[in-house]
């Protein structure tokens, strides 16, 4: 088996958690590390975008987790060292019970549904969470027409939209307003950054349709972010797709099911 370590950017506590877990791990299992890393271990690195393993141990917040998803091959399992740390399945004082689970294989593997963006019929990238379409400057409105499929929605005019997974409909959407989907569900939904007008209201579509934007105005910058990690530039005129991803990403679990983790992250402290 193959173990890969990423972490936060400047962590040195994060880095102690790395050594505590290596303490633990079999000699026969294969450990990568991340080049941060190198700052705090003396152990040889590589860079994220080449790291190929059976797990991606990630310590950090949810950008940790994030960062792996968008440039690590693997399934990942997340230990929060930030505040909520939603996509993070280890707390700090669970370390070495999940990492002797991990060890005997008690955990389940999951498949999370990633969105694939394209800009004018160009393959830009992937995200597990979100894509944001945003005016480039802050507190500037933007107009944008909305299609699903080969269907006009709305034109409108707003700060942005957000097109989220059923795992990011807990995050960025869910802020701005979005219902939060189940996992099992197979759709996006679309969310509209303080919008101009009441009538646009969050959508859900399934995953099977294309969502599409038509930036419109005149000489208007935005940007696309994708899961909080990359920008993609664009402007009036340019046409963004967004559609399920041919490949989903993949999680370590070891909780019973989403609600426990819902309740435990964004409810805290209810019970039966």
């Amino acid at each position: 088996m193959k173990v890969a370590f990423i972490i936060r950017k400047d962590c040195p506590r994060c880095a102690k958690i790395v050594e505590r877990i290596l303490n633990i791990l079999p000699d026969d299992i294969e450990t990568i590390f991340e080049t941060e890393i190198a700052k705090y271990l003396n152990v040889p690195t590589v860079s994220v975008d080449t790291i190929e393993a059976d797990i991606i141990i990630t310590i950090g917040g949810d950008g940790t987790v994030l960062l792996a998803s968008q440039k690590a091959k693997g399934a990942i399992l997340g230990i929060n060292m930030g505040t909520l740390g939603f996509l993070s399945e280890v707390e700090l004082g669970n370390v070495e019970s999940s990492i002797y689970k991990l060890i005997r294989g008690d955990y389940k593997e999951i498949e999370v549904m990633r969105l694939a963006v394209y800009v004018n019929g160009e393959f830009r990238g992937k995200c597990i969470n979100e894509a944001v379409i945003h005016s480039r400057q802050i507190s500037k409105v933007r107009s944008f027409k909305v299609y699903v499929d080969d269907n006009f929605v709305d034109k409108t005019r707003a700060d942005g939209i957000i097109i989220a997974t059923p795992m990011g409909s807990t995050s960025y959407s869910m802020s701005a307003g979005g219902p939060i989907i189940l996992p099992s569900a197979e759709a996006m939904v679309l969310s509209f950054i303080a919008p101009v007008t009441l009538r646009i209201r969050p959508m859900v579509v399934s995953s099977n349709s294309t969502a599409i934007i038509v930036m419109g105005g005149t000489n208007e910058e935005s940007i696309i972010i994708l899961d909080g990690q990359e920008e993609i530039d664009i402007k009036s005129g340019d046409k963004v797709e967004i559609r399920k991803c041919d490949q989903a990403a993949k999680f370590i679990t070891m909780r019973r099911n989403f609600f426990t983790k819902f309740r435990e992250k964004l409810l805290k402290d209810v019970v039966n």
